[in-house]
């Protein structure tokens, strides 16, 4: 065998040898392609499940009456999860102060404000002071790097929470070798808040994909936030509604039944509440040595403040209409009683009228009320009645006692009393025309003749064709007493 044979063969297996290497080397790198493959898709189908699971959480928490408290958390702890992150903070804005509140700020969150000197010296004899700070410390809605976001409305990726100058020029321990993403969350024209999640470098470096998911995830907690704090405001609103319609049964209870029956005369009464609650009331009273009287109040205002205060009245008027035969004297404990505990925008005007036993005289006194018209059946004319007097809850006590007085008048068969409201002749219709009390008049003495509920009715029918469907802007409320013998 020549050399030259044997070169030839060694050069062949050295091309066999190496063209077996390096088929060897592409299955192993084939392989370990495939393998790394596999480990992204895997990485990508768990990101996709965490996810799943996140949004899963999210569309059962919007339809739960948990408190937003827990949605808070959900998010957070959600979005931690997610980008497999260390910790997360929610700060969301509050319109009454103009802040960003921190609503959720997770244990291992770093820091994202700018942490003041005092908290850095309190830091070194109570680690958890920063901790204290991060979950109370409220931000104004253009301050540091949460600010930022929220003003300009874009995700940020940093890098370096301890290079960023927003934190201020001295960072904390827990900034140092820190990165985050956060993110503004709005729904519509509605800016909610901010979300952010933290991680050491050495533990988690964010990439661009991370910094994709993460936005598809402040979209999506916002959204959720939105609707579950709709969700929320709608059962307060439903709940709210509900006390309201209890309290306006409790009200009704409190007005008259039905009307009364004093001996020589017919009486009829009706309140008709702009709202839900009535500022108005009227009540009927028996008195002591057989007398009888009659009450209407109005009380500036409308709703449940305006609702309890009618409630206290009455209880009062009740309380001091016994002790005293003069309707201004009652008034005035009333009002002694009333004035020191209501605000100092609000008062209440009253008219009380008593009728003695033997019907042959009456006593009215009037809070600064409409005045009382009176319908004489002898001349078909109406009368006003107007005896001075100041608005409940204006003055104290005494300026209130010296100029509300009491005025007595006769009625004689036929004769009809009217007390009402000034929902009557302030109602306006849609071209800004009042009722006024000429029309009020006119509609007694056109329906005085039939009797006090015909009153009652009649001004009532001629008030809602008046308005033409519109409802009328404030309560309604009247009393007719009509002499019969």
């Amino acid at each position: 065998m020549t050399p030259v044979f044997i070169s030839l063969i060694l050069l062949l297996l050295l091309t066999m040898t190496a063209g077996i290497l390096m088929l060897v080397r592409l299955a192993f790198q084939q392989k370990h392609a495939l393998v790394t493959l596999r480990a992204e898709e895997e990485a990508i189908v768990a990101e996709e499940r965490r996810m799943f699971h996140y949004l899963h959480d999210l569309g059962e928490a919007i339809w739960r009456d948990d408190q937003l408290a827990s949605m808070h958390r959900l998010i957070v702890e959600g979005a931690i999860r997610v980008t497999q992150s260390t910790g997360g903070a929610l700060y969301l804005f509050d319109e009454a102060s103009q802040r960003l509140v921190p609503r959720h700020h997770s244990e291992f969150c770093a820091p994202l404000i700018d942490v003041p000197e005092r908290v850095r010296q309190q830091m070194r004899e109570n680690p958890s002071a920063l901790l204290n700070l991060l979950r109370m410390h409220a931000l104004g809605v253009e301050e540091g790097l949460l600010g930022g976001v929220f003003v300009q409305q874009k995700a940020v990726l940093a890098a370096d929470l301890a290079a960023d100058a927003r934190l201020g020029p001295r960072p904390v321990a827990g900034q140092q070798g820190v990165t985050a993403m956060i993110g503004p969350l709005s729904f519509g024209m509605r800016r909610l808040g901010v979300l952010a999640v933290t991680s050491p470098k050495t533990g988690r470096s964010y990439n661009a994909n991370d910094f994709e998911v993460f936005n598809s995830l402040i979209e999506q907690s916002a959204f959720a936030l939105a609707n579950a704090m709709s969700h929320q405001e709608a059962a307060r609103s439903r709940i709210d509604q509900q006390e309201l319609l209890n309290a306006s049964q409790i009200q009704q209870v409190l007005l008259p039944e039905r009307d009364p029956e004093w001996p020589g005369f017919a009486v009829a009464g009706k309140n008709i509440p702009a709202r839900t609650l009535s500022g108005d009331y009227f009540d009927y009273l028996k008195l002591p040595g057989g007398r009888h009287g009659a009450v209407i109040a109005d009380v500036s205002g409308k709703g449940l403040g305006a609702a309890m205060i009618t409630v206290m009245c009455r209880a009062l008027l009740r309380a001091k209409a016994a002790s005293s035969v003069s309707p201004a004297a009652v008034l005035a404990a009333v009002n002694r009683q009333i004035a020191p505990d209501i605000r100092e925008d609000m008062f209440i005007t009253m008219s009380y009228v008593v009728v003695e036993k033997d019907g042959a005289k009456l006593t009215l006194a009037r809070a600064g009320h409409n005045a009382a018209l009176l319908w004489r059946k002898a001349s078909g004319q109406v009368e006003a009645i107007h005896p001075p007097g100041l608005g409940v809850g204006i003055d104290t006590g005494n300026v209130f006692e010296r100029v509300t007085k009491d005025e007595s008048f006769e009625m004689q068969p036929g004769d009809c009393l009217l007390l009402y409201t000034d929902g009557v002749d302030e109602a306006m219709d849609a071209k800004g025309h009042e009722f006024g009390e000429e029309r009020v008049q006119d509609r007694l003495a056109k329906y005085a003749p039939q009797g006090p509920k015909a009153v009652i009715g009649g001004i009532i029918a001629d008030l809602e064709h008046f308005l033409k469907g519109r409802r009328s802007h404030d309560d309604i409320t009247l009393i007719a007493i009509q002499k019969t013998a």
